[in-house]
């Protein structure tokens, strides 16, 4: 007799204590599952269908007899994002699928200090010194990141900064003397020490971004983008550029385009905090895949390529980064995408 496909044949899969008969049971579900998945349009996944489809198929009496506990796929978008994250990822880890040798990897808290043609390196036993300032003697000091890192430090003022995957912060000369500059290119998080008399500027192409004691985000890859993004969480910055400016106050972010000067205020900001990849997570809300994508880039340290299908596609959800990129591909599998890998670069197909 053919067994039931249940939430307890799935933990006995789980353990490796299925027999044949049941394995080929749960993996043909599996499989039909994801099918089922990729010969739907893009645009439209029924998520209700698919949320049915696990009570009546994978949890029966059981998930019924609980309606009223918070429903176990909750999500937010028009995409299975969740769903793989919080059921299939947990019922079909690493553990069970066949392993990939992938040459993606999770990234590490590095950086490389540059001080003139000096390169030091940075890791988490050995920190960044406000002492090595003091040591530049007319050289620029530079904490860089490359693909698959990031990096926390404090600065001799006490201001700490987190520093995102592919990013470069530059500290100006004589910094804490009569004011507190740094240039950064890519992405970083600041939380600065309050000092009325020093102001703390950072200098992002020709955009200029200054605060007194306040916390906040920047983010501009000028290979992704043309728009430079500032989130404020607390305080108050002035946003300035070719001559025009913006006061942005908590919970408010900007858009910047850097190529005309255009300023894009949202008065109130619904978007999922930018700043969480700095708390060890990715959040998008109906963020376009090829902006995904470039952010999961710079943590795994690969590349892509984007089939025109796909441009359109949004997703949202929340994944950990120290999740491995197999379990990005299984999710990107479940929302219906298609990819090929081929050493290191990934390629999103029809």
């Amino acid at each position: 007799m053919k067994q039931r496909l249940s939430k307890q044949l799935l933990h006995k899969y789980q353990q490796g204590m299925c027999s044949a008969e049941e394995i080929a049971l749960v993996e043909s579900w599996y499989n039909q599952l994801s099918r089922k998945n990729n010969e739907r349009e893009i645009p439209e996944l029924d998520l209700a269908a698919e949320d049915r489809y696990f009570q009546q198929h994978i949890f029966g009496s059981e998930l019924r007899a609980h309606r009223h506990r918070k429903a176990y796929l909750k999500v937010a978008a028009s995409i299975v994002f969740f769903l793989m994250a919080g059921a299939a990822i947990y019922f079909f880890s690493e553990r069970h699928l066949p392993p990939q040798n992938l040459p993606f990897s999770v990234g590490q808290f590095q950086a490389e200090l540059l001080i003139g043609n000096q390169v030091v390196s940075l890791d988490e036993t050995k920190q960044f010194s406000p002492g090595y300032l003091e040591q530049q003697k007319g050289d620029k000091v530079a904490i860089k990141t490359k693909k698959g890192q990031e990096f926390r430090m404090e600065l001799p003022d006490g201001t700490l900064v987190w520093l995102n995957a592919d990013s470069r912060l530059e500290i100006g000369p004589g910094y804490n003397l009569r004011e507190r500059s740094v240039f950064l290119v890519g992405e970083a998080y600041f939380k600065v020490a309050k000092n009325k008399a020093k102001p703390f500027i950072v200098h992002v192409g020709k955009t200029s971004i200054e605060a007194l004691g306040t916390a906040f985000n920047v983010k501009l890859y000028p290979n992704d983008s043309q728009l430079l993004t500032t989130q404020l969480d607390e305080g108050k910055i002035r946003v300035s550029n070719a001559g025009l400016e913006e006061i942005l106050l908590p919970g408010q972010m900007i858009q910047l385009n850097v190529l005309d000067g255009a300023f894009q205020l949202q008065q109130d900001n619904k978007n999922p905090d930018l700043a969480n990849w700095k708390d060890g997570y990715f959040e998008f809300d109906q963020t376009p895949l090829p902006d995904i994508l470039a952010d999961l880039a710079r943590w795994y340290n690969f590349t892509y390529s984007l089939s025109p299908v796909y441009k359109n596609k949004v997703l949202s959800g929340k994944i950990s980064k120290k999740e491995s990129f197999e379990e990005v591909l299984k999710i990107l599998r479940f929302a219906g995408i298609n990819y090929k890998i081929d050493k290191d670069r990934l390629s999103l197909v029809p």
